[in-house]
């Protein structure tokens, strides 16, 4: 008898734990794909933290950076890689929105802290009116309208918050 009893709670102890780490194995993927769509690459990231002391430079970088999604827009609507090319311009959408929110994030911060970016935001509004056209640029798709819509939106906040902020400066 003992020795069943013994394999009786072996059993149910197998029992409890097998959905714990089932749990933690679905979870892991999860965090590594959100890894994953991080919009910067190790070689940007390293840039941006370069230049973390330099609003000036630093806005200029993200400019940089998010042209690059614009560019990527552009040959994807112009001369797609694949016959479907909706995925990279999703892809590319999502990036181009990951990245103006994260500058916008810093122009507040700098807003906040009264950092002197003028020279930033003047490379900025200079650089962001041909953004919205090139957002345009795909035809509609359900696969990435509402990507668009919120690089829209993302664009629209940037740009109503840019210039009050430049002639503050000024």
């Amino acid at each position: 008898m003992p020795a069943r009893i013994k394999t009786r709670s072996r059993n149910r102890l197998l029992a409890a734990t097998l959905p714990l780490a089932a749990v933690f194995l679905c979870l892991t993927p999860s965090a590594n794909s959100q890894r994953n769509k991080d919009p910067l690459t190790p070689d940007q990231e390293e840039q941006v933290r370069a230049v973390a002391d330099q609003p000036d430079e630093r806005v200029k970088l993200f400019v940089k950076f998010i042209e690059l999604r614009t560019d990527s827009i552009h040959r994807s609507v112009v001369r797609p890689a694949t016959q479907h090319p909706g995925a990279d311009i999703h892809d590319a959408l999502v990036g181009f929105t990951s990245l103006v929110d994260e500058l916008q994030d810093n122009l507040d911060a700098y807003d906040e802290s009264h950092s002197d970016a003028r020279k930033g935001l003047k490379f900025l509004l200079e650089h962001s009116p041909k953004w919205t056209a090139v957002l345009h640029e795909p035809p509609e798709s359900p696969q990435y309208d509402f990507d668009r819509k919120s690089a829209l939106d993302a664009v629209g906040t940037l740009k109503t918050g840019s210039g009050p902020r430049a002639r503050r400066r000024d």
